[in-house]
This record gives C-alpha cells, structure tokens and sequence, in this order.
C-alpha cells in the first residue's frame, strides 16, 4: 500500500472525476512507489483504452450533463472503470463497443470483447484470451439490462452479435477480421500500437474535461498519419463563464500527473475574452503521438433542451487548474518549441 498526501489526493481527483473517498480507496491499493495516476500496465490494456475513447469521442454532436457522458474513471494498473451518466449513454456505448458482423463486411466493435459478469451497478468486460479489461458503472443492474436491448435493438436484421453468438471464445469473422486489419507486421499497425498510450492515458485523465474547464460537449476522431498516432479532440465551451480549454493543456503538461507531451504549435487569440477558437498541438519528445485540441467558445444549440444546459452550467468549475500558464505564456512556449 502507498501512502499519499491529501493534496495529491485531491489532484488525482481533478484528472479522473472521482470522489474523494473513491480516490483514496484507488491510492490505497496501488503497491508502493508506484504513481498516484497509474498508467495501462499492459500494451492490451492500453490498445483496449485507446480503442475505448475512440469509441466515445465517434458520437458527434451528443449532448450529455458531463462530456462524453462520463462523470468519472477509475484507473488501475490492469483495469479502468468508466461511470456513465445515462442510460442512453450507456446503451451507446455497448452498442459501439461490442463486437457485431454482417456479412460482407467488416466487424464492428472491439474484436473479442465480452460481458463476463454482471454486478448490482454495472458490467465488466473483457477481451477473451487477452490481459485487458473494462468496466462499466454508474446505473442499477435493471438500468443495464435496458442499455443491452437497447444496443440490440439498434442492429438491423442479419447481424451476427458476435458478443452473444461466440460468447466463450472468438468467432470466425473476428479472428479473420483480427488477420486482416491488426498484423502486427504491417507498419501502420506498428505506428497505431506504438501511439496507443496517448488515448490510453487521455481516457484515464478524463475527468479534466468537466473539472478544469467550461467544456459542455467533446467529439474527435483518429486522424491519419504516417509515422505518429494523432488524435483529434474538437470542444466546444461555455463563453463567459467558468475557466476555458487553456487549463485542460495545462493540466496536460503537469510535470507529475501530467502526460510526456510539449506544445508544438498554439493558434488562436491567447486572450479567451476575445478568443472564439483555440487550436493546441501537443506532441511527445519520442515522436510517437500527437494531440490536437480543437476548441472553441459557442453557444449551445437551439434544440438543446434548457433542463440539460440549466444541468451543465450548474456543473462548470469556478476554478482552473492551480499554474502560472497564462494564455500568453502558452503561445509564446509553442513559439519557443517550433524553433527547435
């Protein structure tokens, strides 16, 4: 057992969106010496993690109380619990994340990804035959069952459930479908593999989205590239109210719960009372990843309805992350960077 300091425990729960009791409980099992914010001890883990917030960021345009419809992770060397908001949220993210074929065509999902159990507040899930594992919370055990037929419901007729038609072992269609698109020889797969700990990381650092900043919605997608991962992350903020996206970066290049990343480029106007949009680069020192952060400062939209804004405003932070980042500090690093 570690022990930690009460201000570290209150940082942790700045990245992840926990509790206090929950974050001290997490300190508490983790062996000595080992981080206050551990990271995927195995590359499964972290490929599973990364494929995980892919598959929450693919739903554009979603609006939920908490970005992404995550109020909080919990992060641990060989797991990472995720807590979901809704059930709509949680029946979106079954539906993404469990393995389905047609056809014709390709799997869908996350190739040998099952339910192997059940508990009074969620779902765990793992990839069979592999060291990774997800769990799910949040909602009552009635709640789940309602997200799974909700899941199911959305597939057409004439798509196989993998995920309940194999559910002990891997199916045809995903060992073909892992041959195909997951060769470990292919460089591509190489480039992809060797970047996953940028999305593994960012999902177990989630909580930043709601608790430094006045994020309200978050999409993304992979973007391509030859010899790096990138990771494209779109948000859109509250104008005039609550700390802006600057501090999601801030937090993002904190020396200890922090990720290995520089800023590369900033563009943007570096005062956030006149800024509408704030583009930041981050890279790592390796060259094996790259975070864009797309941000900009708008209204929400019409249709939105106002219990749900009424919600998130309740819910902005009054405080940014404790730096000495100023707007204008930021630029003038990514100055500083890209004459290196």
């Amino acid at each position: 057992m570690s022990a930690f300091t009460q201000e570290t425990v209150q940082r942790r729960c700045l990245y992840t969106g926990e509790g206090l009791q929950q974050a001290r409980r997490g300190l508490g099992q983790l062996p000595a010496g080992a981080s206050a914010l551990p990271s995927a001890k195995s590359s499964a883990q972290q490929w599973l993690e990364a494929r995980v917030l892919l598959g929450l960021l693919e739903y554009r345009n979603v609006h939920t109380r908490y970005p992404l419809g995550i109020t909080a992770v919990h992060p641990e060397p060989t797991c990472i619990t995720l807590c979901v908001e809704s059930e709509e949220r949680a029946a979106e993210i079954l539906f993404s994340m469990l393995p389905t074929y047609a056809p014709d065509s390709e799997v869908w999902g996350v190739p040998g990804l099952r339910i192997t159990r059940r508990f009074q507040t969620g779902l765990e899930l793992r990839v069979l035959g592999q060291p990774a594992r997800l769990r799910l919370t949040g909602l009552p055990s009635t709640v789940w069952r309602s997200a799974e037929n909700r899941a199911l419901e959305k597939w057409l007729a004439g798509v196989q459930m993998c995920w309940r038609a194999s559910a002990r072992a891997w199916s045809g269609a995903e060992r073909e479908h892992q041959a195909m698109w997951d060769d470990e020889d292919d460089h591509f797969v190489r480039v992809q593999r060797r970047g996953a700990w940028l999305g593994s990381d960012l999902l177990r650092r989630l909580g930043l989205l709601h608790t430094v900043a006045n994020t309200f919605v978050v999409d993304g997608y992979e973007g391509t590239a030859y010899d790096v991962t990138r990771l494209i992350l779109r948000s859109s903020h509250v104008p005039n109210q609550g700390p802006g996206p600057r501090h999601i970066v801030s937090a993002l290049l904190d020396p200890v719960f922090g990720l290995p990343l520089r800023l590369k480029r900033f563009r943007g106007d570096t005062d956030e009372s006149y800024a509408s949009d704030q583009d930041f680069v981050l890279g790592d020192p390796a060259k094996t990843a790259v975070l864009e952060l797309r941000t900009t400062r708008e209204r929400p939209p019409s249709r939105l309805p106002t219990d749900l804004w009424q919600s998130i405003l309740r819910r902005l932070p009054s405080e940014g992350f404790e730096t000495t980042l100023t707007p204008s500090t930021l630029a003038g690093a990514c100055g500083l960077e890209a004459e290196k």
